[in-house]
């Protein structure tokens, strides 16, 4: 039976989550102004306070879907009171690495490096190229790498490049582990956003960047991609608690103003602007049951797990729309006032607009559910 019930200790975690985003929400304006000096891994306020994501983690009697309802209060994931030190790159080598490759990169942090200039929803046109040298037994790579998530403070990152054709003319995907310091590897910088403007986002440049053979990982295209599988969902709360914050000021706006909704009486009894409020509350517990249905079924089936990929595709369309549209049409209901500075919808608006892009644009998720529900493959469909 899916039950999506929060334990007792899921409850007290959740209470600390919330305590801790009353004082991340102190900071937020300020690295929204000065996005170029990323946050410290640690805000000062978190020295002895216990960690919600560890405890989640750690804890028995704890359910899947409290990290998911800790994303979902949330206001600002641009700014944590602490920093993980976890990407997906490392997640790629402890799924599918050796037992060297996972002894000597699985606990480092390390980036996925895909989106290149000009391959950005569709990884199909990546560009950089892998070349192997027999004679020093080492890959050459070359290739641009943008909008790398937590490059900036990572050890490196997974790299995915395009190899020499084969018979059949075909270049085939291949993954590498390029760790910073490596020669040949130039790292262009933090990137300036619309919004989420302080999430560590990188570039960088591979310039015949030579990495021994044992760097290459033995993970093919989509295996790398099965872990999105679990973050899909993750970013898509994300998302949609920027656009319920959003949502919250309009109503507090109203009710201010003594136009409390009365959800009791029907449509003649209420106002064009509360029927637009309910159709967003509406697509917002839509989306919100999707995003956790999917945290349930990762939880039963297994984490990175073929059998979620419909499902965590699913959420990210789903979540991702519902945090684009609710946001746009709660910033517009507040009229001019909203896009002022000292106001937070403003940021809350243009920090929820990625969420339906990045780790799988809305219209890729689509496609990914059409292939599974209808039987086709990217060959067939795309």
């Amino acid at each position: 039976m899916v039950d999506f019930t929060l334990t007792e200790k899921d409850r007290h975690i959740l209470g600390i989550q919330l305590e801790d985003e009353q004082t991340v929400l102190k900071y937020a304006r300020y690295y929204d102004q000065h996005h170029d000096e990323l946050q410290p891994e640690e805000l000062p306020e978190a020295a002895g306070r216990p960690n919600p994501y560890e405890l989640a983690h750690s804890e028995e009697g704890t359910s899947g879907a409290v990290l998911t309802e800790a994303l979902l209060h949330f206001h600002t994931p641009d700014v944590r009171m602490r920093i993980t030190r976890s990407g997906l790159g490392d997640k790629i080598v402890n799924y599918g690495g050796t037992a060297q490759q996972k002894a000597r990169w699985g606990h480092k942090t390390l980036s996925i490096a895909i989106t290149e200039p000009g391959a950005g929803s569709d990884p199909m046109m990546i560009t950089g190229k892998a070349r192997y040298d027999a004679a020093t037994d080492e890959w050459i790579l070359n290739g641009e790498k943008i909008y790398c998530s937590q490059f900036g403070m990572a050890d490196g990152a997974v790299v995915m490049l395009r190899g020499e054709p084969d018979a059949n003319n075909i270049r085939p995907f291949l993954s590498f582990v390029v760790e910073k310091g490596t020669k040949g590897l130039q790292v262009l910088g933090q990137v300036d956003k619309m919004g989420c403007r302080n999430w560590d986002t990188a570039d960088f440049v591979l310039q015949d960047c030579r990495v021994p053979a044992i760097n290459k990982l033995d993970v093919d295209f989509g295996g790398a991609l099965q872990v999105f599988n679990g973050t899909r969902p993750m970013v898509a709360a994300m998302g949609m608690k920027y656009a319920r914050s959003i949502m919250e000021v309009v109503l507090a706006k109203l009710a201010e103003q003594g136009q409390d909704i009365d959800y009791g009486t029907n449509t003649h009894g209420r106002s064009a602007v509360q029927e637009k409020l309910l159709g967003m509350e509406a697509e917002y517990e839509a989306a919100k049951l999707v995003v956790l249905h999917s945290k349930w079924t990762e939880q039963n089936q297994g984490n990175a797990s073929k059998a979620t990929m419909k499902e965590a595709a699913e959420a990210k369309a789903i979540g991702g729309r519902a945090s684009r549209r609710i946001s746009q049409e709660a910033l517009a209901l507040l009229g001019p006032s909203a896009l002022a500075e000292e106001n937070f919808p403003e940021k809350w608006f243009r920090d929820a607009r990625i969420f339906d892009i990045f780790e799988g644009p809305g219209d890729i998720c689509r496609l990914i559910v059409a292939r599974h529900i209808l039987g086709y493959s990217k060959r067939e469909l795309s």
